[in-house]
């Protein structure tokens, strides 16, 4: 994927188009933003049960208050001497409160004197009492179940999403940083997940909320609850300009996160490299001005957020002062009662906080739907080497390794290699020689199928790798390369990586066979010591020898061997030496290496150049018919030999 030459960190504006993984994608289609929505609806329909309990306790949270502004206006216009305009009520929620006191009676004894105006207080406090301990009980449940779903969501999202990247083909983690990688599957996700927690339950809570404050609302006043609502259509005006602009600020905050995760990690991966150039001043003000450009688009954010919650805020406000204005005006005129008009101002509060949360939540949606479009993105890329429907498991291999006519371009107009052919037999040892850039890396990375040839044949056994499934070929594969890559973990987790059901007793085998054993048994917990981050407590030979355990414990049919003793010094190759030549022992390998003792042990070696293999055969046949195999030996190999 093509990339700027300015990268995140030194950009100060954070461009959030530098980078985007789905460039990466093929040629299909971008799916539309709903289509992405449904998809993400299909992880939350197995907890759908959970959700609706959930929604259902959040409307009891909501509902349940309604009952003090009905209780306060009883007491003003029922139980406290009339002071108003002796309006009369009909309306459900004052008759609901007379037959409520009237039934609650029958079961009360005399003496608790629920016939008058003392005793009828007692028994509604007494009531609002027990209300309210059911609204604390729902609003935990509530809470919890809306927090439980969402985790269990994101949870299976998360889990699909790191399965579906790890299938993915290599070209896609070389065209992606990692840091970006990781950005979509932490806070991608986590934003996601707002969209269950908060969006699919709230939304529901607050909408039904609403139907029923201005059902009530409408019940005991109706001039009154018009009133009301005089600021609605402006809360609907702003939840549409500011939800459009949160979504798009939100999906560009994003992106720019990813963009400068990947750049940081990449600095604090090199770190060794910073130092060594006395660069860590130069650094930190990249990393000051990509900061700054990730606080200039957030705070951008910000802004609308907080503009559309000061609007709304400010509109309730509103509604409120003319609803007392106009309320006390019909206090005043005797066309309502003195209970109803704060009643109003309790139910209005209660109207207008849902309604509220759905203008905000209209910002949290639309930061949702953006995040939910993003990881979607990244299921719709597609590996360059799929696996075929009907593909067979491949049977243990003799190894013979045959490449038929071979041309491969990492793009389609490059080719990288050309006309390659190529037969190894089983147990033969071929070697790989060329300048730098002749295609002998890439050659090796078509025989486990990170990558496909766009003409011709890789066949291991006389079958082509296409036709067999990745496992079954991978795992009779062995790789040791010139870097070696091992895990945070502890020597044992690094060495069972390829075969975690390996016993105690091969272990220790294979740390023997590759000269690690007697390293490993002197650290300090021995093969539970824990190595820290990418193997930093030990150095290069120990490393490679560990990747020569690994490599052991899997007992590969087929052994590709990256120059992987070029990076290190005398004693250390000479012990690696051995242990890769045990390590060869009754396999297939191929070698790549510019050390002269594994090149002239081979039984051919193929010389490459501009990606073809120009001439192959033993050491002294090349030496004497391949100008360009001599040159290589006369200016790489006899100053070997003299050191």
């Amino acid at each position: 994927m093509p990339r700027s030459s300015l990268s995140p960190v030194q950009n100060p504006k954070m461009n959030p188009n530098l980078v985007s993984l789905p460039e990466s994608k093929p040629q299909s289609a971008e799916p539309a933003p709903r289509a992405a929505l449904w998809r993400f609806l299909a992880y939350v329909r197995p907890y759908t049960a959970l959700l609706a309990f959930a929604v259902f306790c959040g409307i009891l949270k909501f509902l349940l208050p309604a009952t003090l502004a009905i209780t306060q206006r009883f007491v003003i216009d029922e139980l406290v001497p009339r002071v108003g305009s002796g309006v009369e009520h009909t309306d459900f929620s004052y008759r609901a409160t007379i037959s409520y006191l009237q039934w609650t009676s029958t079961f009360l004894p005399p003496h608790w004197g629920t016939s008058t105006p003392w005793g009828q207080l007692n028994l509604l406090m007494a009531t609002l009492v027990v209300v309210y301990a059911l609204w604390g009980v729902t609003a935990y449940l509530r809470t919890y179940l809306a927090q439980l779903v969402g985790h269990r969501v994101i949870l299976d999202l998360r889990s699909d999403l790191y399965q579906h990247i790890t299938r993915l083909s290599h070209s896609f983690f070389q065209s992606n940083q990692s840091g970006g990688i990781v950005s979509r599957l932490m806070s991608d996700i986590a934003l996601a997940q707002n969209f269950v927690g908060s969006a699919m339950t709230t939304i529901w809570m607050d909408l039904a909320s609403c139907g029923f404050y201005l059902c009530l609302l409408f019940s005991m006043d109706v001039p009154l609850a018009l009133a009301s609502l005089c600021v609605f259509p402006f809360y609907i005006a702003s939840m549409r300009t500011f939800g459009r602009a949160a979504k798009r600020t939100t999906k560009e905050v994003q992106e720019a996160l990813e963009d400068f995760s990947g750049d940081v990690q990449e600095r604090v991966a090199g770190i060794g490299v910073v130092k060594s150039f006395a660069a860590e001043g130069r650094e930190a003000r990249s990393f000051f001005h990509g900061a700054r450009g990730l606080y200039e688009l957030t705070m951008r954010g910000v802004r609308v957020s907080a503009l559309s919650n000061t609007l709304t805020q400010w509109l309730t406000q509103m509604a409120s002062l003319a609803l007392l204005w106009y309320g006390g005006y019909r206090v005043l005129q005797g066309q309502t009662s003195l209970g109803t008009v704060p009643a109003f101002m309790l139910l209005l509060r209660e109207l207008y906080m849902p309604m509220n949360r759905i203008s905000e939540m209209n910002t949290i949606l639309q930061n949702s739907l953006a995040a939910i479009d993003r990881v979607f993105e990244v299921f719709d890329i597609h590996s360059d080497v799929p696996q075929k429907p009907d593909a067979h498991r491949l049977g243990r291999l003799k190894g013979r390794i045959t490449l038929d006519n071979v041309t491969f371009g990492y793009t389609e107009d490059q080719p990288v290699l050309r006309d390659i052919n190529l037969d190894i037999r089983p147990g033969e040892v071929v070697a790989l020689v060329g300048s730098s850039g002749a295609g002998k890396s890439t050659l090796i990375q078509l025989l486990p199928r990170f990558f496909d040839p766009q003409q011709g044949r890789v066949l291991v056994d006389d079958t082509d790798v296409r036709d067999v499934t990745l496992r079954s070929l991978r795992s009779q594969i062995g790789v040791v390369a010139q870097e070696t890559l091992l895990f945070s973990g502890s020597v044992r987790d690094n060495l069972l990586y390829g075969k975690p059901d390996a016993s105690g007793e091969e272990l220790e085998r294979a740390a023997r066979a590759a000269h690690a054993h007697d390293f490993i048994d002197a650290m300090p917990d021995g093969y539970d010591t824990v190595l820290g981050e990418r193997g930093a407590r030990l150095s290069g030979g120990q490393k490679q020898r560990i990747a020569i355990a690994r490599a052991f414990l899997c007992n590969p049919r087929i052994l590709i061997l990256d120059e992987a003793t070029s990076a290190l010094d005398s004693e250390s190759e000479a012990l690696i030496q051995e242990a890769l030549a045990e390590l060869m022992k009754g396999r297939t390998n191929i070698v790549i290496a510019h050390r002269l003792s594994t090149i002239l042990g081979a039984d051919r070696i193929a010389v490459m150049r501009n990606g073809k293999i120009v001439d192959i055969g033993p050491h002294a046949e090349l030496l004497g018919r391949c100008r360009l195999y001599a040159n290589l030996y006369n200016t790489q190999f006899r100053v070997a030999l003299a050191g």
